[in-house]
């Protein structure tokens, strides 16, 4: 198991009414229609890299899904699909953390596996404790204490209920397939971008198509 994975925060309360969402959300996903000119993935999988499902995936779990990697090696990947909100407050979900009180956080859901363990990204200058860098100034952890230096100190988090997991190979071969297009991830989509949106403009940076109305909200990212 990724030790990503073995450090997620192990939680009761809402565990059932996420999964409740995340079925009914799914189940009225519209199907995707493959696409005659889709642009062939690029770029090379690795920890802190968009996965950004192509136009061609109809598997209602990751239908227009952007996946953040966070783990990626020769055992397998671990990451959490970043535009999936429900409506449940974070707080709901972890009420002895107080920080959260005056908060409007949500829970993510952040993929078909383990949704009773969340996982939390915090962008933040300085690297929280117990927690993994992922890429430029975004962490990942499953640690109380971190989520809380992060919401006192930080400049954003996302808690994510679950996550995706590939085995040895898998996702390469999904990869090869043509079901992800593979770019950098930046902490603007995460954190500053509303989540239906990212999709649609992920496609177009990477792709160099606009999928929806045109504007790019990423012109300054690197």
């Amino acid at each position: 198991m990724s030790p990503v994975a073995r450090t997620t925060i192990h939680y009761g309360v809402a565990v059932a009414l996420i999964g409740a969402l995340a079925t009914a959300s799914l189940a009225t996903q519209p199907r995707a229609i493959r696409s005659d000119d889709e642009t062939a993935p690029h770029g090379k999988l690795a920890k802190g890299k968009f996965l950004v499902a192509s136009r061609s995936v109809v598997n209602p779990t990751f239908f227009e899904a952007v996946i953040l990697l966070v783990d990626y090696d020769a055992r397998g990947a671990l990451g959490v699909v970043v535009n999936r909100p429900t409506a449940i407050p974070l707080v709901e979900a972890l009420p002895e953390v107080k920080e959260l009180r005056r908060r409007k956080d949500v829970v993510f859901l952040g993929g078909p596996v383990a949704r009773d363990r969340m996982l939390v990204l915090m962008r933040t200058a300085k690297e929280p404790p117990d927690s993994l860098l992922v890429f430029d100034r975004v962490y990942a952890s499953g640690s109380l204490d971190a989520l809380r230096n992060s919401l006192t100190h930080g400049e954003g988090v996302r808690a994510f209920a679950g996550y995706a997991g590939w085995g040895p190979g898998q996702l390469d071969a999904e990869v090869a397939r043509g079901d992800w297009l593979i770019g950098p991830a930046d902490s603007k989509a995460l954190f500053d971008v509303a989540p239906n949106a990212i999709w649609d403009d992920l496609v177009a940076r990477f792709t160099g198509k606009w999928t929806a109305l045109p504007g790019a909200r990423f012109a300054d990212a690197e």
